[in-house]
């Protein structure tokens, strides 16, 4: 089977061999498990539908240590970049030898592992949901249903996610007028972007039996490009906010509308790991330490109530993938309770080498 794809006139055409470049930029990224996310992520779904129907090949990841968007565009035109930093988990520069190996290694150990760790299983009912209730997706954008030629897929964190604001970019959510763009994707005709902090963390409360249903309330700490995100996609999901106290506010028209008591907040989120304010039964600390530790002590401090940013990135990593990068492919994902058991594994055996 080849993946479809349509262009303007409504005709279907057959794709070839898609290519993916990669890249996360922002400053720092050399602390970054997301290019090992994007490989672990890529060799499940190889393994399930083979090389042939998956129709996708990744021909580099990079880091971009950058503090200004020009460059983070330029490395999307040019493939490379000048000096490639080193990546904190080899020692050594990303995309050169040793790094390179470690990171097949990596994927290798990650992909050993079948079956999501039991402490992290879902809770409750309320199934995991990628659907476009929790993202506001523009109706009228059109993404390709398959890969193309050549593609580059782009991760932005802090300083760049509120940099992006330009005409020639497409957003297909609310993410460009909030300045919380954290993915975007060159199709071969155009760029594509996303904010797609907020799905994660949505996601995250369904794995943990937050029903959108009953209008929960959310506890978040932070006014940063990620916070304007979460904030915006859990009122969007049909919740409601508590802006608790915070050294960097919400903007006026997302705080406006964050108004809910803490009392009954069934879910926190703190961005601001100095007051870390935001309280509630499940609270995600956003930041998340090196690996430390075996591999066993590691799965058991990812255990609730207090849940690391591992949870968060594991989460918006694969909301990428089924909103922006891959949407074809949504229901063939691994769930977050796998992702992040073969997350942990994988640095387990980078710890190891260190």
């Amino acid at each position: 089977m080849l993946w479809k794809g349509e262009i303007e006139d409504g005709a279907a055409r057959e794709l070839t061999m898609g290519e993916v470049r990669y890249a996360i930029a922002g400053d720092p990224v050399d602390h970054s498990l997301s290019p090992l996310l994007l490989g672990l992520v890529h060799a499940r779904i190889l393994d399930l539908v083979g090389p042939k129907e998956l129709n996708l090949q990744l021909k580099g990841r990079h880091l971009v240590a950058t503090s200004h968007i020009e460059d983070a565009f330029a490395w999307g035109y040019a493939g490379s970049v000048p000096d490639a930093p080193n990546w904190a988990y080899t020692n050594a520069p990303f995309g050169k030898f040793r790094t390179s190996g470690l990171l097949a290694k990596a994927i290798e150990a990650g992909m050993a592992v079948e079956d999501a760790d039991d402490r992290f299983a879902p809770m409750g009912e309320a199934a995991v949901s990628w659907a476009s209730h929790s993202v506001r997706v523009d109706s009228k954008i059109r993404l390709p249903t398959g890969f193309l030629n050549k593609e580059i897929w782009m991760n932005l964190t802090s300083p760049l996610k509120h940099q992006l604001a330009s005409n020639a970019v497409s957003a297909i959510d609310d993410s460009m007028v909030h300045q919380s763009v954290n993915a975007l994707r060159w199709d071969g005709q155009g760029w594509w972007c996303a904010g797609l902090d907020g799905a994660g963390v949505v996601a995250l409360a369904q794995h943990f039996g937050v029903s959108f249903e009953s209008k929960p309330i959310l506890s978040l700490c932070g006014g940063g490009g990620a916070a304007r995100s979460v904030a915006s996609t859990w009122l969007a999901a049909g919740g409601r906010v508590h802006a608790a106290t915070s050294r960097r506010p919400l903007p006026e028209e997302l705080q406006s509308q964050c108004t809910a008591s803490s009392k009954n907040a069934v879910f926190g989120v703190n961005f601001d790991a100095e007051l870390a304010s935001a309280q509630a039964p499940f609270i995600l600390n956003a930041d998340y330490r090196p690996f430390e530790g075996d591999v066993e002590s590691m799965l058991s401090s990812m255990c609730v109530p207090s849940l690391n940013g591992r949870w968060m990135l594991v989460a918006q990593h694969l909301s990428c993938w089924a909103t922006l990068w891959a949407p074809h492919l949504r229901d063939i994902l691994p769930s977050i309770d796998l992702l992040l058991t073969q997350l942990i594994h994988a640095e387990g055996l980078l710890s190891a080498y260190a």
